[in-house]
């Protein structure tokens, strides 16, 4: 028999009946009346080809078939309760792996807070960060990867977006620099030095098209380009080169290096860092858990003050 010539509403009528050995019990347990639940006996016993329910003396006693069909039952319908219960995510007792797709900076920066929050609030949860391809859309599709941390340039307007802050590109120099006593500069100025420039390209080979963010200093190709904006940075501590970069990681680094930033006067340099996922993964309580736990470890670079001191 197929589940589809089956009416399906008359199953917890039968695990009623089954259990209770009443038809008057039954009827109450489900909330019909009783002449309603004699009704769906009747057609139960016509699918089953079987009594079910038999009267000997003053009780109803099961059939032998009812008897084995009780248990079976009872399963059948927890197992049917369970599929439809919203599903439960404790990252406490979690055992799972993510991969996030993020520059090198953001995840420099990322780290700091995540590395304490897993150890502490989710031991189970492995997370591996891997390069930002030029076809994003694609590896999120395809589930290759989980999420995607990093700049907002309108590349990938079909997928899900949320934005963490608001960053911008500066010179990293030297402390001892010529460029210093200028704290702002042109991007003239700037090609007196040699420079080691990020490749907005992304992992895309050389053969593919190049991909353009709209910032000039991030478009801006020098003879060395490097897919690792961490490289530059950490090359103009102790050289005359410029590294232009994100303002988020070169201040952070240059509590840790002999380091000076210098604003760019002539050209727009502000762009939106934020999240991408793919529309499926809207609503599932561990994507939303890993979004949440993004944004709230670069929380610190989205603080409104931090935005006022910047602009003052």
């Amino acid at each position: 028999m197929s589940v589809r010539t089956i009416n399906l509403n008359l199953i917890p009528i039968l695990q009623a009946l089954l259990r209770e050995e009443s038809v008057a019990r039954a009827a109450e347990q489900v909330g019909l009346s009783q002449p309603a639940m004699s009704g769906a006996l009747a057609r139960l016993r016509e699918t089953l080809d079987d009594p079910l329910l038999v009267r000997v003396g003053r009780a109803m006693r099961l059939t032998p078939r009812a008897e084995r069909m009780r248990g079976q039952l009872d399963q059948i319908c927890g197992d049917i309760e369970r599929l439809f219960q919203a599903e439960g995510f404790d990252p406490a007792t979690a055992e799972l792996s993510f991969i996030v797709a993020a520059p090198d900076y953001l995840v420099f920066l990322l780290s700091e807070l995540l590395l304490a929050r897993l150890r502490v609030e989710a031991p189970g949860i492995r997370i591996r960060f891997v390069d930002v391809p030029v076809d994003l859309p694609s590896w999120l599709e395809e589930s290759k990867i989980d999420l995607a941390v990093c700049g907002s340039f309108g590349f990938w307007p079909e997928l899900k977006y949320e934005h963490l802050f608001r960053d911008r590109v500066v010179a990293a120099v030297a402390h001892d620099h010529p460029l210093l006593p200028r704290v702002r500069i042109t991007s003239a100025e700037l090609i007196q030095f040699p420079s080691l420039n990020y490749d907005t390209r992304f992992t895309a080979s050389k053969r593919e098209k190049k991909v353009t963010t709209g910032i000039p200093s991030l478009d801006w190709a020098p003879q060395i380009s490097t897919s690792q904006f961490i490289d530059a940075v950490l090359l103009a501590a102790g050289s005359p080169t410029v590294a232009r970069a994100p303002a988020s990681i070169v201040e952070r680094l240059s509590r840790l290096l002999p380091l000076a930033t210098l604003e760019l006067c002539d050209e727009a340099t502000e762009f939106d860092t934020g999240m991408f996922w793919a529309p499926v993964l809207q609503d599932t309580q561990e994507h939303m858990w890993l979004r949440g736990l993004v944004t709230e470890c670069l929380a610190p670079f989205a603080d409104p003050e931090r935005e006022r001191r910047r602009a003052a």
